[in-house]
């Protein structure tokens, strides 16, 4: 970790302050898990769950500052590869490097995201932010969940306390989420009254203390169900084209009154030869005002992305990132339903 360097005041030491000297170019880290799609899901082509990961994690990249020329900042998108056809994986490569400039890697073990960040400091890079959105248990983010190789895909406390300080920039943050990252305890359903969640030994506090970074996690389960849009969101996209058709009528019915008013307020000038005469008893019409929202316009243009995707790549891929984002669930009852913060012990 960069550490800040201390500028003394010109009046006392009482007055010193503290200002981070940037000598490191830094990285913005958005790492995505593999994702288990069930028998009967994929029997019935239902892979909106499958993709939630992915379309979240192409929400986050937008997100982060923009990588520079230079490479002074530089957006990642890190992904576990495995079950994710190769010919998604082709089009989210295409999405995050050309139209978001960022640098993608596929990774097939968890060794492979530990070297990621070992490397940094001998790059001369160090990570300024890092997200995960994956599954996740107590004390592991399972970046292979059901999956044949969860085993060398999970994230357990021995892969964190690899994640050295010098990996990352003063100040970095860590967010995660996966279930119950903050939480110490196996608890599944509450952690009752009288019962210690030991928020000190959960998988966030232990990469807070590796890493030296603050960690943001769920002590609770977190729910993705919002990647597509909320009840409201989707009712105001089933309702977008007839607003749109709407609109266009309208404008259309307009720019045609309009043009028949100018045509007529040109031959009275000219009648009356007035170059400032008006219509008697006539005004202008007026410009309709729009029923679709830009909000609503925004969310159709997004959901036609992804059925167009659906129905070329059989997936439906989000270019412009999940709508929402990801949120706390209902258990366990008894910790905050919220991302929690997690600093360094030390």
């Amino acid at each position: 970790m960069a550490t800040p360097e201390k500028k003394q005041g010109e009046t006392s030491d009482q007055h010193a302050t503290t200002q981070v000297k940037g000598t490191l170019a830094q990285d913005y880290v958005t790492v995505v898990g593999a994702s288990y799609l069930g028998f009967i899901a994929n029997m019935r082509g239902q892979r909106g769950n499958m993709m939630n990961f992915i379309n979240q994690g192409i929400r986050q990249i937008r997100s982060y500052p923009p990588s520079t020329p230079s490479y002074s900042i530089q957006r990642a998108f890190l992904i576990f590869k495995d079950e994710y056809d190769p010919k998604l994986l082709a089009e989210v490569k295409k999405i995050v490097t050309e139209r978001y400039g960022a640098e993608y890697r596929e990774y097939d073990s968890i060794s492979q995201l530990v070297d990621f960040v070992a490397t940094r400091k001998r790059r001369g890079r160090e990570i300024k932010q890092m997200d995960f959105f994956s599954h996740g248990v107590v004390g592991s983010i399972e970046l292979g969940y059901e999956l044949d190789k969860r085993d060398s895909y999970r994230l357990r406390d021995a892969q964190a306390r690899m994640f050295t300080p010098d990996a990352f920039a003063y100040g970095a943050k860590i967010y995660s989420y996966a279930c119950r990252t903050g939480l110490g305890i196996n608890a599944n359903l509450k952690v009752a009254e009288n019962e210690d969640p030991h928020f000190e030994l959960s998988l966030a506090q232990i990469m807070a203390d590796a890493t030296g970074a603050t960690v943001w996690a769920f002590p609770r389960r977190s729910l993705y169900d919002q990647t597509y849009g909320t009840d409201e969101d989707r009712a105001a996209v089933d309702k977008a084209p007839a607003k749109q058709e709407a609109d266009k009528a309208a404008s259309r019915a307009y720019r045609k009154s309009l043009s028949d008013y100018q045509r007529r307020l040109t031959a009275h000038r000219a009648a009356s030869k007035n170059p400032d005469a008006q219509l008697p008893n006539e005004s202008p019409p007026v410009q309709p005002t729009k029923t679709l929202s830009e909000k609503d316009a925004a969310l159709l243009k997004q959901a036609q992305g992804r059925e167009h995707y659906n129905d070329t790549l059989g997936y439906p891929l989000d270019a412009e990132g999940a709508v929402h984002g990801v949120r706390s669930g209902n258990t366990p009852d008894g910790v905050p339903k919220k991302l929690c913060e997690y600093k360094p012990a030390k």
